[in-house]
């Protein structure tokens, strides 16, 4: 008869518990044999260094936020410890080809974490516990995408789970551009956007055809695609071109030719017509306040014409006046001495 015995766990890397198994031959009568079967299954379900297995499950294995943004993820262990802020360690580590990298540790209530991540992450200490080992992690950056284990240690067991984060940017903000070509008869039609991951540009006209664009893309400090898409169209002919970065469904469209920027020489010249039209009036404006201001002042002057007309005229009155008294005085005079 073969019986499976359950001895201590032995721990390897990560403190990860593994159990020894041993299968032991023994012949015994078929009496004796049941009572060995059930000696073995109480010491199964009474030993409890061999009744309790410690384990850890993610609460989702994939997860996905945006740049700049926060995202929680968590994983749940059990037994929960009777006392977790001194039997209870919680390591996160981020993981990703050839990386290794420590974010945030908790061992006997003290916390630390990453360089890399000093002022971004925590873990939420009050789900400990609840049996919940928490991270955030705050302002996501694109390197911040990968894997990440959750790492629990207790005096019954040790245990990981790993999880996956993605860290997109939407092509949210999207510049149009119109330019003349040297032929003239052409504009250039240009669409240009920040994101992450890169992103296929099409093109279509209002008849939604497609049209081959060429596109460049570039790699910024930030680790942003920064993807330039323009195409060549006829600008004599009535039509709307709407470019579209097909992973977010962020668009721009061009309406021809409405939207066709009026060229420099055309330029120059309504500005010379509106500066000479503004000189006209203003000219026209001047000469008419000047006619007002003459026409009021010219009664003025004529008033004034007349009283001096009329002071002159009553000094002559007055002179003659006198002379005739003079001249009477001057008769009766002689005419009494005669």
């Amino acid at each position: 008869m073969r019986f499976l015995f359950l001895h201590n766990s032995r721990h390897f890397k990560y403190g990860i518990s593994l159990r020894q198994c041993v299968w032991v031959h023994l012949n015994l009568p078929a009496s004796v044999s049941m009572d060995w079967t059930l000696l073995v299954v109480l010491q199964i379900l009474f030993q409890p260094s061999l009744s309790v297995l410690f384990i850890v499950d993610a609460e989702q294995t994939t997860y996905q936020s945006e740049l700049g943004g926060k995202v929680v993820m968590g994983c749940k262990f059990s037994p929960k410890p009777s006392n977790p802020h001194s039997d209870l360690k919680v390591i996160w580590h981020w993981t990703n080809t050839n990386q290794y990298q420590e974010v945030v540790q908790i061992d006997n209530g003290q916390e630390h974490a990453g360089s890399q991540y000093q002022g971004r992450v925590k873990l939420l200490t009050d789900e400990l516990k609840e049996g919940w080992a928490k991270l955030q992690v705050s302002n996501l950056r694109i390197n911040d995408s990968g894997n990440y284990q959750c790492l629990v240690q207790t005096p019954v067991g040790t245990d990981y789970k790993t999880i996956s984060l993605s860290v997109k940017a939407p092509y949210k903000s999207v510049t149009k551009r119109i330019e003349r070509t040297a032929e003239g008869d052409e504009v250039l039609l240009t669409c240009q956007s920040e994101g992450y991951p890169d992103t296929p540009v099409i093109w279509e006209d209002k008849l939604l055809r497609r049209h081959n664009p060429s596109t460049i893309i570039e790699l910024t400090p930030d680790q942003l695609y920064k993807i330039t898409s323009h195409i060549q169209v006829n600008s004599s002919e009535e039509s709307s071109y709407t470019c579209i970065f097909t992973n977010d469904g962020y668009s721009a469209t061009f309406n021809i030719p409405d939207d066709i920027p009026v060229s420099n020489g055309q330029n120059d010249a309504l500005i010379v017509v509106l500066s000479i039209g503004v000189i006209l009036v203003v000219v026209t404006v001047g000469v008419l306040m000047y006619r007002r201001q003459k026409g009021t002042r010219t009664p003025s002057r004529n008033g004034l014409a007349d009283e001096q007309d009329r002071c002159t005229s009553a000094r002559v009155c007055l002179q003659i006046n006198n002379e005739n008294e003079v001249e009477g005085s001057a008769y009766i005079g002689g005419k009494a001495a005669s």
